[in-house]
C-alpha cells in the first residue's frame, strides 16, 4: 500500500514527531540535546519554519511549527535527521539508521486545535513520569512559554498571545493551562491523528482545505462499496 502524501499548506501549523529507530534512546547526554536543538534552530531559520513549540523526549522529538513553504518542514527535519544521525553514530561507535522512518505530521486546524497540542507538546514529560511538573523537563519550550527562560528563535503564535495582553498575562495562563491534566480522550486523538496523518480540522476547515489538497483527508470507511 503507498503512503500518503504529506497534508501540508503554507501559513497553516503542523504537529511534527520524529522518533529513535525502534524506540531506542536517541539522547543519552545533554550536549546530544543542545546540539539538537542548535541545528533544529538554525535549519529553521535557513528554510522558513516557524518554530512554536517542542519537546525533547528519551527517544522521540515533538515539534509545533508553521512552514511558510511546502518544503519548509522536510527540508529542516531531513537537515537536523542527517547531522543528527552522524553525531549520534559516531558518539555510540554505530552506523546505520538511528530513525524510525520518515518523520509523522499533521495539519492543524489553528482555532480548534493548536493549542491543544501545543499543551499536548509541553506537558509531555510530566504525563509519561519522567518528571512532576512539566517546568522540571528543562529539554521543552513550556519554560519559555511561562518566562522562566528566554529561547529568541522560538516564535509565539498568535493563539498564545491572544492569552494575555501583558508577557505576564500570557505566562500566568499558560500555565493554567497546562497545570491541569490533558484528558485521555484528547490525548489519544492527538496522538492518532499524527500517527496517521490525518489533519485535526472541523468538517468545514476540512472542506476548504479540500481544494488546496489532492489526497483525502479522512479515513476511507472499511470494508466494500455497498451495492445499489
Amino acid at each position: 500500500m503507498a503512503r500518503l502524501s504529506r497534508v501540508i499548506v503554507p501559513g497553516c501549523p503542523l504537529h511534527i514527531m520524529v522518533k529513535g529507530h525502534n524506540s531506542q534512546t536517541i539522547f543519552s547526554s545533554d550536549e546530544d540535546k543542545r546540539s539538537y536543538l542548535e541545528w533544529l534552530r538554525d535549519a529553521a531559520r535557513e528554510y522558513e519554519l516557524a518554530i512554536h513549540a517542542y519537546v525533547l523526549m528519551p527517544n522521540h522529538v515533538h515539534i509545533l511549527a508553521t512552514p511558510k513553504n511546502n518544503d519548509s518542514a522536510s527540508r529542516v527535519m531531513q537537515s537536523i535527521g542527517r547531522r543528527y544521525a552522524q553525531l549520534y553514530n559516531q558518539t555510540h561507535g554505530k552506523t546505520g539508521t538511528v530513525w524510525e522512518g520518515r518523520f509523522k505530521s499533521c495539519l492543524l486546524e489553528p482555532e480548534s486545535y493548536f493549542l491543544l497540542c501545543q499543551k499536548f507538546i509541553e506537558q509531555n514529560p510530566s504525563r509519561l513520569g519522567l518528571v512532576q511538573r512539566s517546568e522540571d523537563w528543562v529539554w521543552s519550550s513550556y519554560r519559555h512559554h511561562i518566562g522562566e527562560e528566554i529561547i529568541p528563535w522560538i516564535s509565539d503564535h498568535p493563539l498564545y498571545w491572544a492569552l494575555g495582553n501583558t508577557p505576564f498575562e500570557r505566562q500566568l495562563s499558560w500555565k493554567k493551562v497546562v497545570s491541569d491534566s490533558l484528558g485521555s480522550i484528547e490525548a489519544k486523538k492527538v496522538s492518532d491523528h499524527l500517527n496517521y496523518g490525518w489533519p485535526m480540522a472541523s468538517e468545514s476547515f476540512l472542506t476548504q482545505l479540500a481544494t488546496k489538497v489532492a489526497r483525502h483527508l479522512v479515513p476511507k470507511k472499511a470494508g466494500r462499496p455497498k451495492k445499489i
